[in-house]
């Protein structure tokens, strides 16, 4: 039976039904009637954070971490602007992050009127789905079909725009009912069994298998399938760039992780393999680069992806299956299963000789006695010590993201990157998103000098709202990526690349937090452990070599000038 209550409830009570606890964004009054009426309530809070990016940033870590959606929140014209880099992050990790975005009133709309842009076109690039609300009585339809669409399929953000005239003074009916009333339920696609079939007989032939696990394990949940079948061929695995939590790292076959500093040992097994298993990865730019340096020409592929559009877009397949990646796997093992596979041996001691070269390598790094002390030092004391249920973010950057192949992975949604889109400043306010949906975990972030200080002010954010969240800051005093390719195309002609910074332990204790500046790395395992015990968030500042820059991988793409 439909209630009759004023907007600003009726969107607060649509968001309860749908599980929200938290909303994201800052105070604005253009939605104001949207707040009120969590005044006394407990069961939906408003965090309130120091930059509408933050806000956008926190609601997607908060997505990844928990699989469910998220919400933010920000006035008209320059705040719901700020939020665009947030949900482009949101877009790419495939996050059901829901943005409500008020608007000029409809009065003042194709004015040019104050705080005036057109909102759907700026965000329909970045969105699954991006639609305005033209009269109160469609908010309610508007909130469903904004979750309908974001945790559907290939999940990710979509965006309301609403005119800021709708809410003031304004009642409605709203039918309250759950979410399984008006659509369905996380289903799970389990794509064509004819498929399935040659999928199996392909697999079945390799003698030197890999599956390549990406995305869609980790949303799907499909990590324990990845390794049972893992077992069944005796295949290699690795995972996507970014997805290197899909599988437990301590799989006897698991090698590492495609891509930017990727494991030369995961790279290696691709290179060998004559089938690859491509589940729940569309192979991007990120993993592979679009070409044969790591997936071999005559390497046959079988593709699981959710999103039909992108079964042989990059690489071309032997089978495509259109389905969820859990799914999938489930039947496929089930058939792989049913031929009572025989391994080949040799290749299953080949990969294992992969694995234990990885583990010695890694550890080697652990002896590298440089001064400044080197990243790769900087992740081998911290493994040492690091939780097992550790939740790590991993901002952009060189020294960050040495620690995608450097750290260790034990159950998926551990790792938050910003993936494809490649974007600094992301891993501290993904991480305080991280730490809201899983409270009882550790929550660890790292950070170059550079990306930490764009969105080094929700520092206060972690310090109004209690967060334990460490944040490791490797300052080596340079924009490090960058850097890397004025070294090698350039003729080291620096131009822009070096910085100038605070003290980041200093800068914690300004905020209210706990600071550590640690400059010998046989202490760095010991202020890890103090600052996880630390009440309240901490920031872990190190001082690291500047001149550790391996060649880019994209190099070619960038030509230096004539005679320089």
């Amino acid at each position: 039976m439909a209630q009759r209550m004023n907007a600003g409830e009726a969107v607060i009570e649509l968001l309860r039904q749908e599980g929200v606890s938290k909303i994201f964004g800052i105070v604005g009054s253009s939605f104001l009637d949207i707040l009120d009426p969590l005044y006394d309530r407990t069961d939906i809070e408003f965090i309130g954070v120091r930059h509408e990016q933050g806000a956008a940033l926190m609601a997607d870590g908060y997505s990844r971490i928990s699989g469910a959606p998220s919400v933010c929140l920000a006035t008209n014209g320059p705040g719901v602007l700020n939020l665009t880099y947030g949900v482009a992050s949101a877009f790419v990790s495939h996050s059901p992050v829901v943005v409500l975005a008020p608007s000029a009133s409809r009065d003042h709309q194709y004015r040019d009127s104050t705080q005036e842009f057109d909102q759907v076109a700026l965000f329909k690039p970045i969105t699954k789905a991006c639609f305005p609300v033209n009269k109160i009585e469609r908010l309610p339809d508007a909130l469903r079909q904004a979750f309908r669409i974001a945790t559907s399929g290939k999940m990710g953000p979509v965006m309301i725009d609403i005119p800021r005239d709708l809410l003031p003074g304004a009642e409605i009916d709203v039918d309250i009912m759950p979410p399984h009333n008006y659509r369905s339920g996380q289903t799970r696609a389990r794509g064509d069994r004819n498929l399935i079939d040659k999928a199996a007989s392909t697999l079945l032939s390799a003698q030197r298998p890999v599956i390549i696990a990406g995305g869609g394990i980790e949303w799907s949940m499909a990590s324990e399938e990845v390794t049972r079948l893992a077992d069944l061929l005796g295949a290699a695995i690795v995972t996507s760039y970014g997805r290197a939590d899909a599988v437990p790292n301590d799989h006897p076959h698991y090698l590492g992780h495609l891509g930017r500093l990727g494991s030369d040992e995961a790279i290696e097994a691709v290179r060998r393999a004559d089938v690859i298993l491509a589940a729940g990865t569309r192979l991007s730019q990120s993993s592979t680069f679009y070409d044969n340096r790591f997936i071999p020409a005559d390497a046959r592929i079988v593709q699981i992806e959710i999103d039909p559009k992108e079964i042989g877009r990059n690489y071309p397949v032997e089978v495509g299956i259109e389905g969820d990646a859990k799914a999938v796997l489930e039947d496929l093992i089930d058939k792989v299963r049913e031929a009572e596979p025989r391994t080949n041996q040799a290749w299953v001691n080949e990969v294992r000789d992969w694995f234990a070269r990885r583990e010695q390598r890694l550890q080697a790094e652990g002896r590298l006695s440089d001064s400044p002390i080197k990243p790769q030092r900087v992740y081998a004391e911290m493994r040492k010590v690091m939780p097992r249920d550790a939740i790590i973010a991993l901002d952009a950057g060189l020294a960050p993201n040495f620690g995608q192949d450097r750290l260790n992975y034990y159950q998926p949604r551990s790792l938050v990157m910003s993936l494809d889109l490649g974007g600094l400043g992301f891993s501290f306010p993904a991480s305080l998103g991280a730490k809201f949906a899983a409270p009882d975990r550790p929550v660890i972030n790292f950070n170059g000098d550079g990306g930490f200080l764009f969105n080094a002010q929700e520092f206060a954010t972690a310090v109004r709202y209690g967060l334990k969240v460490v944040s490791v800051v490797m300052n080596n005093g340079c924009w490090g990526s960058e850097k890397a390719y004025q070294r090698y195309a350039f003729n080291e002609r620096y131009v822009g690349a070096d910085t100038n910074n605070p003290r980041y332990d200093k800068y914690a204790e300004l905020f209210g937090g706990t600071g550590f500046y640690v400059d010998n790395p046989a202490d760095i395992g010991d202020v890890l452990l103090q600052a996880l015990n630390t009440d309240g968030p901490s920031i872990i500042e190190i001082p690291t070599d500047p001149d550790e820059m391996p060649r880019p991988a994209r190099l070619a793409e960038v030509q230096a000038p004539e005679g320089s």
